[in-house]
């Protein structure tokens, strides 16, 4: 079988159907014919959410597909090198190095020069509004730093300060990604500043509510679910 970005999935598919045949149709028929397809969330986003969701996981043996799926739904190069970034930030270090290799390999296949990917140092995008920028601030002071100063100073410097500024993704989209991680982490606990953070970025809830079903099949159902009982109150309290 070959999707319809062209890619050899039988080899895949024969190694599933050896070991669990119903597997192939569920996969083939629910995720590739109905999950990738459903109208609430851009075909790109829904690659985005699942490279996010497969680097959490460390799931290395699904990147060849999907991170060629992605670049085919309409992610650049320059934004795959840019997610995995700042994956590394909310899934570690560790996680998106397990990605390099295989999307290293396929960069040069497509003909993706280091000449196209995001600048080390580029200029970054405006800070957040004066009462955002206040409430982090806050957050860092009493909530981080009595406990660890150096965390707090990263959290402020590296990650809000910088990499969240990046022009390589859209805040947008990074929100968005960040919300497939934390839900397949198991941290929806950070839900109230996130999924708050999204919505103001953009991110609809119907969009949210796609991904979650992204992070059921690629990351677990319970996983989802959970993001889902933290996430209700959240949507609930928002303006109609």
């Amino acid at each position: 079988m070959a999707t319809n970005e062209g890619h050899d999935t039988a080899p895949l598919f024969a190694m599933i159907g050896a070991v669990s045949p119903v597997l192939v149709p569920y996969t083939q028929e629910r995720i590739v014919g109905e999950l990738w397809h459903r109208p609430g969330l851009a075909p790109r986003d829904r690659a985005l959410v699942t490279l996010a969701i497969l680097v959490s996981r460390n799931a290395a043996l699904a990147y060849p597909h999907y991170v060629n799926k992605a670049l085919d739904s309409g992610l650049t190069g320059a934004e795959v090198s840019e997610l995995l970034t700042h994956l590394a930030f909310y899934a570690g270090w560790p996680s998106a190095f397990g990605a390099m290799p295989v999307v290293r390999e396929i960069f040069a296949q497509r003909g993706i020069p280091a000449a196209q990917l995001p600048e080390v140092s580029p200029a970054l995008l405006p800070p957040p509004a004066p009462a955002e920028s206040a409430a982090r601030a806050a957050f860092l002071a009493e909530t981080l730093a009595p406990v660890s100063p150096a965390l707090a100073h990263f959290t402020g410097d590296l990650l809000e300060g910088e990499v969240w500024r990046r022009p390589g993704l859209t805040p947008r989209d990074r929100a968005l990604a960040t919300l497939a991680a934390l839900a397949t982490l198991g941290q929806a606990e950070f839900f109230p500043s996130y999924l708050g953070r999204a919505l103001r970025l953009g991110v609809t809830a119907e969009e949210f509510g796609e991904a979650l079903a992204h992070v059921a099949f690629y990351g677990g159902w319970g996983l989802a679910i959970r993001a889902t009982l933290a996430a209700k109150p959240i949507l609930a309290a928002q303006p109609a």
